[in-house]
């Protein structure tokens, strides 16, 4: 399919319709560019058809309205430093040449925050790939899929980006599962792997958040939050409070219930087996015990 360098508002897409249908696109493109723009699936005959004529009917609107096709959008401007704005557009100018035709965003603590590691650029692609450094630019890949995950809308309210993603609304579902994988990860990392803690962490507080149906932290909020927590002589202690409160918050007290029991009797059994790091077992149950106790 020929490849679009702009996007829409849905919003507003939605509120023309009248306007639009059936005078410059049918019942049926109408519908097939919504699809195309909230990030859906085609079939192969919706790719050809969305090829053939509808991608070159709005290239051509574009071009009799004289708007650019590859535009820099800002989300959360008010809390980017103003210094950092003009070369944020410039870098992602460039990378947007690297990478032709791909939505391509620009985030993380270089638009915020006076010290920051690298500089983080996020290219979607349905191709695979594997993140690397480049300079002060850590590159990094995500599947179309990411517009409907928590991790996104977390990374959207900071960011520049050369297409719009304000409309795109994530249909992720808390899990409380995943939320006890982090945990027992952020666990691991905490004893044996600490150069991984940031990156767990930083998604422990992302579904914590989901979980426990609280707003979804932006990028400055998780690194206030992530600098609080690493800065403290013990974070295991708050980190279990976060799982603690976050489980019973969000979960039907009888599937919590449930699930922690399950959790308890399968750390008793490896305690068993691994008798020398009963310590570190016995931690973690702990937060698993605290939740049935303020649920029962």
């Amino acid at each position: 399919m020929r490849r679009l360098s702009y996007t829409i508002n849905l919003g507003h897409f939605r509120k023309i319709k009248k306007k639009i249908v059936p005078t410059l696109f049918t019942e049926h493109q109408f519908d097939l560019i919504v699809k195309k723009f909230s990030g859906k699936k085609f079939s192969l005959s919706e790719k050809n058809e969305f090829s053939r004529t509808i991608s070159r009917k709005m290239k051509a609107l574009n071009a009799v309205l004289g708007k650019e096709e590859r535009d820099i959008f800002i989300y959360g401007k008010e809390k980017i430093l103003a210094k950092r704005l003009p070369p944020a557009a410039s870098y992602l100018k460039k990378y947007s040449r690297k990478f032709k035709n791909k939505p391509v965003i620009l985030a993380g603590s270089f638009l915020h925050s006076e010290s920051y590691n690298d500089i983080d650029i996020f290219v979607v692609s349905k191709y695979e790939k594997e993140e690397y450094i480049e300079g002060k630019f850590h590159i990094s890949y995500l599947s179309p899929e990411v517009y409907n995950s928590v991790f996104f809308e977390s990374l959207r309210q900071i960011c520049i980006s050369n297409r719009r993603i304000n409309e795109f609304k994530f249909s992720e579902t808390a899990n409380l599962d995943t939320f006890i994988s982090l945990y027992q990860e952020l666990c691991n990392d905490l004893s044996s792997n600490p150069n991984a803690v940031k990156s767990t962490l930083r998604e422990f507080l992302i579904q914590g958040a989901f979980i426990s149906k609280r707003p979804i932290p932006d990028s400055l909020e998780l690194k206030k939050q992530l600098d609080s927590i690493l800065n403290l002589k013990k974070p295991f202690a708050l980190i279990k409070l976060i799982f603690v409160s976050s489980t019973v918050l969000g979960e039907d007290r009888k599937k919590a219930i449930l699930t922690m029991k399950t959790m308890i009797i399968s750390y008793e059994d490896i305690i068993t087996e691994y008798k020398q790091h009963k310590s570190y077992y016995l931690e973690i149950i702990g937060a698993f015990k605290e939740v049935i106790a303020i649920e029962s």
